[in-house]
């Protein structure tokens, strides 16, 4: 007994690993064009039940695939409405590996093992690494399969075992669907995996034949599968709970596909019972893996055919169950943990994202800056110091979301200096927040010293700030579309920033001499040009990184103590 428990432990483990590695090779394989495949060709709901029949074939996960989509619709890339579309394919997706687990192939299991071990280890590209991982995950599977079944083998034959089967199988105890049903559930919430618990359910299905003896029937197997399905949802729904609305709303569709479904079939038991068992009988042999994949099938085919028609009146409902609520955390819905695991690249992705929405801030903190330095308008304070607070809080999150990144993904190379560049970006942005406060408290001090610009500072001031917005426009659109071109005219503005500030100081210190102006301590000027004159800088900065992300980080010196 003890040898029997072993091998089924050691099996079922080894063939979760083997679900995981296929995943794994297969997701490396093509994990960079995931990007680029859900933001062309999610436009509408059918499109979205495509690509979601092939990201689950990726990643061989309904589960992680709608992690994966809560993660989508939080950083929003996908609306709502498409991101159903996914989720409903996601489900016929998940029934590859049942199909793949029903074909007659376990016989070579081992040479697939061997085939991928030998890929992953004697061969350098990384392409190859990852179709041997997929082969050598594909193999474990049967593999595993089989071990489990070794030790299946005889405790399906005693007397509890037997029992329990019957009590799953026995039609004519009223409640022995419910029975199947919740041990369905329970299971595949335990391993987090529809795919593997079926790939169980199947194999016990496919023992009848090995014991000899008729203990688990199709009656017990078909509820079983069923609630399969609804433990499927758990991922998403643990997922979801500290994500956005809509990440929420995607998991309550995805409760509300599978648990429509289960309920369809479980009131159309006996007629999908005896379709089932008429392909069985006619196309495959009795106690067939195949004949629980062709199940599986059918029941995610059939009710994504029924719930497509009804998608518009499921999004209403999540909208009247999760209602809309005031949201100001912006990042919030940049960062999905699951994308740190799932896809690294397109984590990265969403982290450009976060960084565009810093450097939206930091430019209308500088509009704020702009408009306070020649008007003394109520609670630009308050309002400058909430925006500094903000790009601080940007900066810290930013910097670690990248962080917990590198350290939990071994990156690409080109991922790598995306990294390094958004790294020394958020720096900059941050570092712009710094000299814009500078500027509100020059300002603030004037105001309270009754201390007015004279015509000719104005007018250089307005200059200056203008110079320094139409870098600023092309400096962010330079990041945005990683346009080298916008980069490289960002750079000659900073030329022209650093000649300008020094023609302005020379001619404030005109001024003093032709007494146009008293100095005092409160007047700052020259502090307010040379602020002004960093920001350029740090603008130059994000600038270079676009031109070569590549260049060895500078040193930042910077040592004013106003800031």
């Amino acid at each position: 007994m003890t040898e029997n428990i072993l091998f089924i432990l050691g099996g079922v483990a080894i063939f979760l690993y083997g679900i995981e590695l296929m995943g794994d090779g297969l997701k490396r394989s093509a994990g960079n064009k995931i990007r680029t495949i859900i933001e062309k060709t999610t436009n509408t709901p059918l499109k979205g039940i495509l690509v979601g029949i092939l990201l689950t074939g990726l990643l061989q996960s309904s589960s992680g695939v709608t992690v994966l989509v809560i993660g989508l619709v939080g950083a929003g890339l996908m609306t709502l409405r498409q991101a159903v579309g996914v989720v409903f394919g996601a489900n016929i997706g998940t029934t590859i590996t049942s199909i793949l687990i029903g074909l007659p192939i376990a016989d070579y299991a081992l040479l697939f093992v061997f085939v991928g071990v030998i890929m992953v280890f004697f061969f350098k590209r990384k392409m190859v690494q990852s179709i041997g991982t997929t082969i050598l995950g594909f193999g474990l599977i049967f593999f595993g399969l089989d071990v489990m079944g070794s030790g299946l083998k005889e405790i399906v034959m005693t007397d509890y075992v037997h029992d329990l089967f019957l009590l799953f199988s026995d039609t004519s105890n009223s409640f022995f669907w419910f029975f199947g049903v919740t041990f369905g559930t329970l299971f595949t919430a335990a391993v987090q995996s529809s795919s593997a618990a079926i790939g169980i359910i199947q194999k016990l299905y496919h023992l009848n034949i090995e014991a000899g003896v008729q203990t688990f029937t199709l009656w017990g197997a078909l509820p079983m599968i069923l609630g399969a399905n609804i433990g499927t949802t758990i991922t998403g729904l643990l997922a979801s709970i500290n994500g956005t609305l809509e990440a929420k709303r995607v998991s309550a569709i995805h409760i509300m596909f599978n648990l429509i479904g289960t309920t369809i079939f479980l009131i159309l038991l006996w007629p999908y019972h005896e379709i089932v068992e008429w392909v069985e009988r006619t196309f495959l042999e009795p106690y067939s893996m195949a004949t629980l994949a062709v199940a599986h099938v059918m029941m995610n085919v059939v009710t994504t055919l029924i719930l497509f028609w009804f998608i518009d009146l499921m999004i209403k409902f999540t909208h009247v169950i999760i209602k809309d609520k005031p949201y100001n955390d912006e990042l919030e819905v940049i960062f999905s943990e699951s994308l740190l695991q799932e896809t690294p690249s397109l984590a990265l992705y969403y982290v450009k994202k976060g960084i565009n929405k810093m450097g939206d801030l930091a430019k209308n903190y500088f509009l704020l800056a702009k408009r306070y330095s020649f008007t003394n308008e109520d609670g630009v304070v308050d309002k400058a110091e909430a925006i500094e607070n903000t790009l601080d809080d940007y900066d810290k999150r930013l910097h670690d979301y990248m962080i917990k990144l590198v350290r939990n993904n071994s990156l690409s190379e080109k991922d790598s200096n995306r990294l390094s560049r958004d790294l020394d970006t958020i720096r900059d942005f941050e570092r712009i927040g710094d000299h814009l406060t500078n500027l509100v408290g020059f300002f603030k001090n004037r105001y309270n010293e009754n201390q007015v610009l004279s015509k000719g500072g104005e007018e250089d001031l307005r200059h200056y700030y203008r110079i320094l917005e139409e870098m600023f426009d092309v400096t962010l659109a330079s990041f945005v579309f990683n346009d080298v071109e916008k980069a490289k005219i960002a750079i000659e503005y900073e030329t022209l920033t650093d000649k300008l500030e020094e023609k302005f100081r020379l001619s404030y210190v005109e001024r003093l001499k032709a007494g146009e102006l008293n100095f005092t301590s409160k007047t700052n000027y020259v502090e307010i040009l040379s602020n002004l004159e960093r920001i350029g800088d740090h603008l130059k900065n994000i600038a270079e990184n676009i031109i070569n992300p590549m260049r060895v980080p500078r040193l930042d010196t910077e040592d004013n103590p106003l800031e």
